[in-house]
C-alpha cells in the first residue's frame, strides 16, 4: 500500500463527480431527507456537473478557507476516495469525513488514510477533532478509534433515515 493524501486540482474534479454519481459509494448517504439539487433520497447519489464543483467545491476546500482541509486518499496512481475537515466555529473543533470508493472499502483504507489526516492537520496547528457517525457504521467507528478518537456520545438520535431516527455515536480526538 502506497497511501497518500494529495490536495485535488481542478482538472482532479471528475473524481469527486465521480464518487457523487456512484450509487455504490452512495449508499449510506440515502434515505435522508435532504433538500438540495441532484439528490435522490433512494440511492444516495448526488447528480452535479463539473462547473458546479469547479466554482463549489474549488472555492471551499482548494486552498482558499484556511481553516477547511479536503484531499483525495490514493494508493499509488489510483484514486481510493476523499477525506477532510472542516471548521465547527460552535465546537472549536474540526469535523472529519471519509468516503472510500465502493470498490475500495474492505480493503484497509480507512485506518491509515485518517491517520495521515491527523498528521497533516496536527503539522497545520489543529488540535480538536470529532467525527459523527451512524451506529451503524461499524467499520468507520473501529477506524476512528484505531486512531485516538475516543467515544463520547452513543445512541444519540441523528436525522431520520427512510423515515426511522439513526443512532449515532460521537466520538472526540485531542491532538
Amino acid at each position: 500500500m502506497d497511501l497518500k493524501l494529495v490536495v485535488p486540482q481542478k482538472e482532479d474534479l471528475w473524481f469527486k463527480k465521480e464518487i457523487k454519481e456512484d450509487p455504490n459509494t452512495m449508499d449510506y448517504n440515502a434515505g435522508y431527507d435532504l433538500n438540495f439539487s441532484g439528490y435522490n433520497r433512494e440511492n444516495g447519489i448526488i447528480r452535479t456537473d463539473i462547473k458546479e464543483l469547479e466554482e463549489v467545491w474549488s472555492k471551499k476546500w482548494i486552498g482558499n478557507e484556511p481553516t477547511n482541509f479536503y484531499y483525495y486518499i490514493k494508493d499509488g496512481d489510483t484514486f481510493i476516495g476523499e477525506i477532510y475537515a472542516k471548521f465547527d466555529s460552535s465546537k472549536n473543533s474540526h469535523e472529519i469525513g471519509i468516503v472510500i470508493k465502493g470498490e475500495h472499502r474492505g480493503k484497509g483504507y480507512a485506518t491509515p488514510a485518517i491517520k495521515l489526516l491527523c498528521e497533516k492537520l496536527k503539522e497545520n496547528g489543529v488540535k480538536n477533532l470529532y467525527h459523527k457517525l451512524p451506529m451503524s457504521r461499524k467499520s468507520a467507528i473501529k477506524a476512528d478509534i484505531n486512531n485516538g478518537f475516543v467515544v463520547i456520545k452513543e445512541n444519540i438520535d441523528g436525522m431520520k433515515k427512510f423515515g426511522e431516527i439513526e443512532k449515532v455515536v460521537y466520538l472526540e480526538k485531542k491532538q
